[in-house]
């Protein structure tokens, strides 16, 4: 069982890399750079205007250094078929878990790595935290990482199933016991970890895994992970949901006498496509995280111009989505002009998104002259990336 294990990390690492590539090319780069430059630049200076020694920084210090703990679930790597194929290997599926529990630490520990050195600098100087009460801070947050995995592990064996959201909540007021007052608040978490451990031991010797049960968990998992993914490239293992949302029906022409057979379907797929609709929701948002975090009119102007970028590079495949539909084929729909139609469906697209960012700078940012040259900059950045970028891309493709 355990060579079994070994065989499908490699296959998962195998693919997880594959569409990591994917997902971290050039552009997506570009936009992490200045993404983390912003967020350090900001970070830098709010540290030199803010006092020290308030009583909400060290509380605040436990919230931030418990994140880690919401990230990562326990990789089981099981397949429906395992449910007729390793039955008889019940007994065995222990050896089979422990290598899956140390591949589902890689995440949340470089999480917890990346917070924590990032916090560190307002923990230090400003919670006035020592540098060896943080270090065992961390520490900690990695112990009950690993006994958060070990739960999910127990739940498989049991059907009474312990209570992770349970554990997440006692821990996150552990940490917040920790960081504010150190010798009690360890004492805290060590009493939360114990106590659950000794919960789990109780089922360490059932010899029943629950399949069922343990099939599903995993197959959300996997579907969580291939939506992420999706946000970047397509993902072919990952199952779409297509379904009409009514609430989003305003958007589309109320008369469909006139609409051409490819306008039709673009906005259709646009609106109801699960990939291409959290494309452009996540992206709009993120524009407006950013836009918050810098607190700057040029570098919103400057890093919403990039999201814009980014969220027509990336709807690109939406032109060739019913390539290989056969009754698109069959049917007598002119496709020479298709680049057209889908420029023409994505001007309402772009232009919710421009409106959106903008609506959100008037409410974060300082009203200025400046800032109303940035809106009008950005509206006409969005229409050169429309009726300049997008076509040349789309004949590119040879469609």
């Amino acid at each position: 069982m355990r060579e079994l294990a070994q065989k499908r990390l490699r296959k998962n690492l195998q693919q997880s890399l594959k569409y990591l590539v994917l997902v971290f090319n050039d552009f997506f780069i570009l936009a992490l750079i200045f993404l983390f430059g912003a967020l350090m630049f900001w970070y830098a200076q709010s540290m030199k205007k803010m006092p020290t020694g308030l009583w909400f920084y060290r509380p605040l210090v436990g919230v931030i250094i418990w994140l880690p703990l919401i990230s990562g679930k326990l990789v089981t790597l099981l397949e429906p078929a395992d449910l007729h194929f390793l039955l008889p290997q019940d007994k065995q599926m222990r050896d089979y878990l422990k290598p899956m529990l140390n591949y589902s630490l890689i995440v949340p520990t470089i999480i917890l790595v990346l917070i924590a050195g990032i916090l560190f600098p307002f923990a230090a100087l400003k919670a006035e935290i020592s540098p060896v009460a943080y270090v065992v801070l961390a520490v900690v947050v990695l112990l009950a990482k690993v006994l958060q995995l070990k739960l999910e592990e127990y739940n498989l064996y049991s059907s009474h199933k312990l209570s992770l959201p349970l554990l997440s909540l006692l821990l996150l007021l552990g940490l917040i016991c920790s960081a504010t007052w150190t010798i009690c608040g360890y004492i805290a978490v060590i009493l939360i970890l114990g106590a659950f451990f000794m919960l789990a031991q109780k089922q360490k010797n059932v010899a029943l895994f629950d399949w069922q049960y343990a099939v599903s968990q995993e197959q959300g998992r996997k579907n969580r992970v291939y939506s992420a993914f999706s946000m970047f490239t397509d993902v072919k293992e990952k199952k779409i949901s297509i379904k009409r949302r009514k609430y989003l029906d305003f958007l589309l022409p109320k008369s469909l006498a006139k609409e051409e057979p490819n306008k039709f379907l673009y906005r259709r797929s646009l609106l109801r496509n699960p990939e291409y609709l959290n494309l452009l929701v996540r992206m709009t948002a993120f524009a407006i995280l950013i836009s918050w975090l810098v607190q700057n009119w040029l570098w919103a102007f400057g890093l919403s111009c990039l999201v814009i970028f980014l969220t027509v590079y990336q709807l690109l495949p939406l032109v060739s989505e019913f390539d290989d539909n056969v009754m698109y084929r069959i049917y007598p729909i002119e496709r020479e002009k298709r680049g057209q139609d889908l420029v023409a469906v994505l001007k309402l697209a772009l232009g919710l998104q421009w409106l959106i960012i903008s609506l959100s700078w008037l409410i974060i940012l300082p009203i200025n002259l400046q800032l109303a040259e940035a809106i009008i900059g950005l509206l006409i950045f969005s229409i050169i990336i429309l009726w300049l970028y997008l076509p040349i891309k789309i004949k590119k493709r040879k469609i």
